[in-house]
């Protein structure tokens, strides 16, 4: 039966995959294409700091937006193209790397004269540049000195090269060979300080740690064992806190207890989920950076293989479901071993401190690492890359110097979200609040058990029905879209990424679907229903994975259906269903596998592999996008757009994620989690 349930599985999505290979997409007009500017028009940038010695030579970073100019070909090109603003990148801005001395010679040929007919004017009423110039504030001199001097030079260059337009620009920041090196300010010397104290925790603790080992009289117990068992003294567990060799083997340790063993399984539902998060959060780095191809990921984002790009967000809502089971299960663990032996319900004095303690206990446990990430994210570099180094990697810099706090008070969901410091902290932020209001729905309905499910059922309701009223009222688009150009402005200005996608409220009803999931999973272990041995429940399982593949090209119609809009009613309620469904699927998944329903599958998400992959995934989740952009600044010019390349960038950022992450767990992670312990 479950050979036979895998293979229709199988060729369900064999056929899918056929149906969607041989699907044409939209048809692009290369003619008309090339008659637009390129996107990018980069100088070589080591050429122009190198090649003259002696002398001051400056590399600038320059944005520039087209001028409308009707009886332009190019102009009109533009027009046509960008209108797909869905899939295309908008042709009107364009981003240069000048360098000055290369401008100089072009233009010095030119009259006075020629050179005024060449101004445009300066880029001043683009917001989502002006984020990043307020951010780089203190290029306002090379402003000043190299705005005129840019402008002249990208228009001679346009009429030069007989596009028919004029742009305006501005110059974002300018590199130079006598920038004089600052020496570290007070947060570089606050990570060294960090660093230090780290290591020599470490070094302390794995010492102490080798003593005590070397001290064991018992030669019937073995090197790792001594590692595995924990102290019995109080001071001394303290003392082996930071203990490498000991922190390694927690990371390796299997679970404990029943419930443990039966959900090791999510281990490797994080690590995929992480793995495709890592997927979609590379390609939008690499859409930051430049591109020499445009059009064929714009062609991508036409075919089916787009309209799963854009539906893999839903990925996102695994954490979310994976998070609200993790808190009812620890919940119910705890409320039952206060309520041990009790007859009567709780005080309120009880419910207010376990609902301080969860919300403490979490706060400390995920901020000391992502603090660690910020303090990271905000060190200054000196230019290791290239031109695009400060336009990728520094801005993030300056965010994360100037907006740390709203991240470590889990606000960065709407509290200045043009300038994010580490983006996808969203999720946290999302996730925390969430936690909060779920705790508190929990502990109305355990104090008011009568009602509970009443309780539980009105806020499932209401927040399905929230997503569905909010798209209706306030006119979203009915599914999150990152467009290529909002993905290459980094989200900035972006009302649908910050209301639809990233607020709690839009999330809240996956996020309770997997409390549900943990309620569901507590009464089938208590009532010791045997689900697998159910044809019935074996058939709905099984059945939800094809279901799930399908589920992710619902959104096909909408998103490459142009010549008509979506009815507003329609998509409203599709908003509401859309990640809602995913997140129920999810959960009847998870209590099914949970339950031992699987077979093979289930087999394989148990493998030990997965256990150290999954406890890794914070440390991925926080650090990655880091990693991304530390690997894409570093481009000396407009990479060539293809499959290899993107998994190329992809596989390294996963490996570089995970062994980062490893550190993380070694010398921070695992070292709060053992303290919290103690605490309890």
């Amino acid at each position: 039966m479950k050979m036979q349930l895998i293979v229709l599985q199988l060729q369900a999505v064999i056929a899918l995959s056929i149906l969607l290979t041989f699907s044409r997409g939209f048809e692009m007009n290369m003619t008309q294409y090339y008659k637009m500017p390129q996107l990018y028009d980069f100088d070589d940038y080591d050429r122009c700091l190198l090649e003259f010695p002696g002398t001051v030579a400056t590399y600038c970073f320059v944005r520039a937006d087209i001028e409308p100019d009707s009886s332009s070909a190019a102009w009109r090109a533009i027009e046509e193209i960008s209108k797909y603003n869905r899939h295309h990148f908008n042709h009107r801005h364009l981003y240069f790397g000048l360098c000055v001395h290369k401008c100089e010679a072009e233009l010095a040929g030119l009259s006075p004269r020629d050179r005024k007919q060449l101004q445009a004017g300066i880029l001043t009423d683009n917001p989502k540049v002006n984020v990043y110039l307020d951010l780089f504030a203190t290029e306002a001199g090379n402003r000043v000195r190299y705005n005129d001097l840019s402008n002249a030079c990208i228009n001679w260059r346009l009429q030069q090269r007989e596009y028919g337009v004029h742009a305006k620009s501005v110059v974002e920041y300018c590199d130079t060979t006598d920038k004089v090196i600052e020496a570290d300010d007070a947060w570089n010397l606050a990570f060294y300080v960090v660093i230090c104290s780290l290591l020599s925790l470490a070094c302390v603790s794995s010492l102490i740690d080798l003593h005590l080992k070397r001290r064991r009289h018992d030669k019937m117990l073995k090197e790792r064992d001594h590692y595995k068992t924990p102290p019995r003294s109080l001071t001394t567990r303290i003392l082996l806190t930071w203990s490498i060799a000991r922190n390694w083997y927690r990371l390796n340790q299997e679970p404990n207890g029943k419930i443990g063993r039966e959900l090791r399984f999510l281990d490797c539902f994080k690590f995929f989920a992480m793995f495709l998060v890592i997927f979609a959060h590379t390609n939008w780095v690499i859409y930051e950076g430049a591109i020499s191809n445009p059009q064929d990921p714009e062609r991508l984002l036409h075919t089916s293989a787009g309209t799963l790009l854009i539906s893999g967000s839903l990925i996102t809502v695994t954490f979310f479901v994976i998070s609200g089971l993790l808190l009812t299960i620890n919940w119910l663990a705890v409320t039952r071993a206060v309520m041990d032996g009790k007859k009567s319900t709780l005080s309120m004095a009880n419910y207010a401190g376990l609902f301080v303690k969860f919300n403490i206990f979490r706060y400390i446990r995920l901020t000391v690492p992502y603090a660690f990430v910020l303090l990271l994210s905000g060190v200054y570099f000196e230019n290791a890359g290239g031109p695009l180094w400060r336009h990728i990697y520094e801005r993030e810099q300056l965010a994360c110097r100037k907006n740390w706090w709203t991240n470590l008070l889990f606000i960065n969901n709407f509290v200045r979200t043009d300038e994010r410091c580490l983006l996808q902290g969203w999720y946290l932020a999302a996730d925390t609040q969430s936690f909060a209001l779920s705790l508190l729905i929990m502990i109305l309905g355990h104090r008011f058990a009568r009602w509970s499910k009443h309780l539980y059922a009105a806020v499932l309701c209401i927040f399905m029905l929230l997503p569905m009223v909010l798209t209706y009222v306030l006119d979203y688009y009915p599914i999150f879209l990152p467009t290529p150009q909002t993905q290459k402005d980094s989200f900035i200005g972006d009302h649908q990424f910050t209301e639809f996608y990233t607020s709690f409220y839009m999330n809240f009803g996956s996020y309770f679907c997997g409390v549900l999931a943990a309620f569901a999973y507590d009464q089938v272990s208590l009532k010791q229903y045997k689900l697998r041995e159910r044809i019935g429940f074996q058939i709905l399982w099984f059945a939800l994975i094809p279901v799930g593949v399908l589920w992710l090209f619902t959104a096909h119609p909408i998103y490459q259906h142009y010549y008509a809009e979506t009815p507003r009613l329609w998509g409203a309620i599709y908003a509401g269903v859309q990640r809602n469904f995913w997140a129920f699927g999810l959960g009847i998944v998870v209590v099914g596998m949970a339950a031992k329903v699987g077979w093979v599958l289930r087999k394989f998400a148990c493998l030990p592999i997965f256990r150290i992959l999954g406890r890794l995934t914070y440390g991925a989740f926080i650090i990655h996008l880091l990693v991304a952009r530390v690997v894409l600044s570093t481009v000396r010019e407009p990479i060539f757009f293809a499959t290899g390349t993107m998994f190329a960038y992809i596989f390294y950022v996963v490996c570089a994620s995970y062994l980062s992450s490893l550190l993380l767990a070694i010398f921070v992670e695992l070292p709060v989690s053992s303290i919290l312990k103690l605490m309890r």
